[in-house]
């Protein structure tokens, strides 16, 4: 946007130590949030420095792990005070606490930290290791991941677990382990200064949606007429997208899931002839990439399929970039089975060049939680900034309480994690193929959308409404997921030529069928996430884009689908405008995201910001125009402990010069904000990002991806 890009007077940083103590000591916290309950730490000082002046010997037998709270915004100052007297910084908590681990000497030293400042210590208890989930186990032996709090520590709890009695380990990784045991031993690991977490082991399945009765099918004999919306990528906007040339050409994307195809470069299926990179083999005792199940080949022809079996009909997103396939079916399970370390399976094509990683798969236990899972894909996007990585919201959608709107709070993990790209099902727009019955007649769709205007509706025919299957937000600490929607009902994709593989929701022909679920707007939004950044590269003249600034990009295009499907009243489909726990900020739209030259500034902050410092940018606004400004920021991993996943919190605002007026929402839960001004006046306005509380900062600072538009009305005869 010229007006934008042209008035840029400063980026202005404010920066100081003590002015941050001051403007933030209101949020500092009094308490500690965890998901067992939030409590007044204890201060244990005084017993753990008597404790460590009677324990003589080793430094070994000296050292713990404690939580340390201070009663003030943490600044880079006390955490480099911890650090000089030996202490290791393991984990944050909120609020304002670290997870240290060092010998009881050095307490003395820490409690000089505080100055006359509040501030508590205590040995870290067992039972704040336990999910509390776990407190509905009846059975004597359960099957557990348990995680250490980092590679050190990994090695002993592998040689905790061995040395258990009828403990038996199903897979380990370098920080964790996955293991079937009697139940009596949570309490035994949880004691040991290795352990971070223990929860139940997920059962991790691709988002399959099987909505027929068995033996059931809605295909008709003959092929339906052609549309153009039979992949999904035409209500996306993506035609005009490859119109300007972009068609992911230059970029990589990774899939993992069931596999692809025959597994075999020399007979894959056509439409992977030019955009076939790579095949790994990542499913625990599995022996091929190949795809025996059928889901895995569908997902990744709606990315990069080059539709030369359907006359170019059935074309993926990005039917120019190159796919790593990645191949996590179990023979033993006869079920996917990702690898527990997630260095592996992420990293492993991450290496290769890819920066897209596209996963339709996920745990629909303890929906909305942020467990182990979110926080292993946390702490690699965090690791990793470069990478976008996206995972399917889930199919849990239901109207159990038969209000005939779907239930919040559905999310399957790792989707619950904070840096992916969390993406719900919008509804294609086919009314003949796949399934056409209504949602009462649906496997179980009685109980699940037994209630008007969901009960008489069909899958596919409205496409500003979400798909009733799928799993909504928010997350149980509040958070906004998902973050986007795309057509996922009634999609034509490829189809797996394994023996014996399924044609989903039925047959197109030999080479195509039908599927619907979070699983297909997955890939087809990781489509849309490879050209955007091809787009990114080649007309923004961004070498390396963020994983932030590509997720913030569709975020800040898409489109609202307001008030949804049924329209204004008691039948609205959404409850507020964007975002929302249903559709997130809106749909994908292609169009919007390949044309971001004309009318955005876009900030790849990669130093970012500390607590207290602030950046600006100023520019002009036409009158009647809408200003939305979007802050993403990839955040560091939260504990799977905390009941609060949000370490680092940036504030957005906008501010009028005229008038003084400012826009924030003081958000403290979300890593993505949007602040929209429709119908603004005209004058100068003030963009500012400001680093609220920032305790685990990459140097100190947490970087970040900002986008600012100035849409100007448009003129009607």
């Amino acid at each position: 946007m010229r007006s934008i890009r042209s008035n840029i007077v400063s980026a202005t940083v404010i920066a100081s130590a003590v002015q941050a103590l001051t403007l933030f000591a209101a949020n500092a916290g009094s308490q500690l949030h965890l998901k067992g309950g939030s409590f007044t730490l204890r201060d244990e000082t005084p017993a753990l420095l008597a404790l460590g002046q009677r324990i003589s010997g080793g430094v070994q037998a000296q050292s713990g792990v404690f939580v340390v709270q201070f009663g003030r915004v943490v600044t880079e100052t006390d955490k480099a005070s911890l650090t000089s007297r030996g202490f290791e910084i393991l984990r944050y908590l909120p609020d304002d606490a670290f997870v240290v681990r060092g010998s009881l000497s050095g307490i003395s030293a820490i409690r000089s930290l505080w100055s006359g400042d509040i501030g508590r210590m205590s040995a870290i208890k067992p039972e704040w290791k336990i999910d509390p989930a776990l407190a509905a186990a009846d059975s004597a032996t359960v099957d557990l991941w348990i995680s250490a709090w980092d590679e050190k520590a990994g090695a002993d709890l592998l040689a905790l677990v061995r040395g258990t009695p009828g403990a038996r380990i199903l897979s380990s990784g370098k920080r964790e382990v996955a293991v079937r045991a009697p139940a009596s031993a949570i309490n035994q690991w949880s004691k040991s200064d290795a352990v971070e977490w223990i929860q139940e082991l997920p059962v991790v399945v691709p988002f399959i949606l099987d909505p027929m009765a068995d033996g059931e099918t809605e295909t008709p004999p003959s092929k339906p007429a052609l549309t153009g919306y039979e992949s999904g990528t035409r209500i996306m906007g993506f035609e005009k997208a490859w119109e300007r040339g972009f068609i992911g050409q230059g970029q990589a994307v990774a899939v993992a899931d069931t596999g692809l195809d025959t597994g075999d470069e020399s007979r894959l299926h056509g439409d992977f002839s030019k955009t076939f990179a790579k095949g790994y083999v990542m499913g625990l005792g599995g022996d091929t990439w190949g795809d025996p199940q059928g889901h895995g080949t569908h997902v990744m022809g709606s990315i990069v399929g080059g539709g030369e079996l359907s006359s170019g009909n059935f074309k993926g997103g990005a039917h120019g970039a190159m796919l790593h396939a990645e191949g996590m079916w179990s023979g033993i399970f006869n079920n996917i089975m990702p690898p527990s370390d997630y260095d592996q399976l992420m990293g492993t094509p991450f290496k290769a060049g890819a920066r897209i990683h596209s996963n339709s798969w996920g745990s629909p236990r303890n929906l909305g939680e942020y467990d182990m899972n979110s926080a292993r894909v946390d702490e690699f996007m965090w690791k990793n900034p470069d990478m976008l990585v996206l995972f399917a919201a889930g199919n849990s959608g239901v109207d159990a309480n038969m209000d005939g709107r779907v239930d919040e709070g559905s999310i399957s993990s790792p989707g619950t994690a904070k840096n992916v790209l969390t993406v719900g099902a919008s509804e294609n727009l086919l009314s003949e193929g796949g399934i056409q019955k209504p949602h009462g007649q649906l496997r179980e769709g009685d109980k699940k959308w037994g209630v008007e205007p969901l009960k008489s509706d069909t899958l596919s025919n409205n496409p500003q409404g979400i798909a009733a299957f799928s799993s909504r937000g928010p997350t149980k600490d509040g958070r906004i997921k998902p973050e986007i929607v795309a057509p996922g009902t009634n999609i034509v994709s490829t189809r797996s030529h394994y023996p014996d593989a399924t044609t989903l929701w039925g047959a197109y022909d030999e080479n195509y069928s039908y599927a619907g679920g979070t699983s297909m707007a997955t890939p087809l939004t990781a489509g849309a996430a490879a050209v955007a950044r091809e787009y990114l590269v080649k007309a923004r003249g961004l070498n390396s884009p963020s994983g932030a600034l590509v997720k913030g990009a569709l975020i800040h295009s898409a489109v609202d689908l307001f008030p949804g499907q049924y329209g204004e009243g008691s039948g609205r489909e959404l409850p507020t405008a964007r975002p929302n726990g249903h559709e997130g900020y809106g749909r994908v739209n292609m169009d919007r995201a390949t044309t971001l030259a004309a009318e955005t500034m876009i900030v790849d902050e990669r130093e970012g910001l500390a607590t207290g410092q602030s950046k600006s940018w100023d520019f002009t606004v036409t009158s009647g125009a809408t200003v939305r400004a979007t802050l993403v920021w990839t955040d560091a991993p939260g504990a799977p402990a905390a009941a609060k996943a949000l370490v680092n919190n940036l504030d957005l605002s906008v501010t009028a010069a005229k008038t003084g007026l400012t826009r924030t929402l003081g958000d403290t839960v979300n890593n993505h904000e949007m602040v929209e001004m429709k119908r603004a006046s005209a004058g100068k306005y003030t963009v500012t990002v400001q680093g609220a509380n920032v305790p685990s900062g990459k140097n100190g600072k947490q970087p970040f991806a900002l986008l600012v538009s100035v849409e100007r009305p448009v003129r009607r005869n």
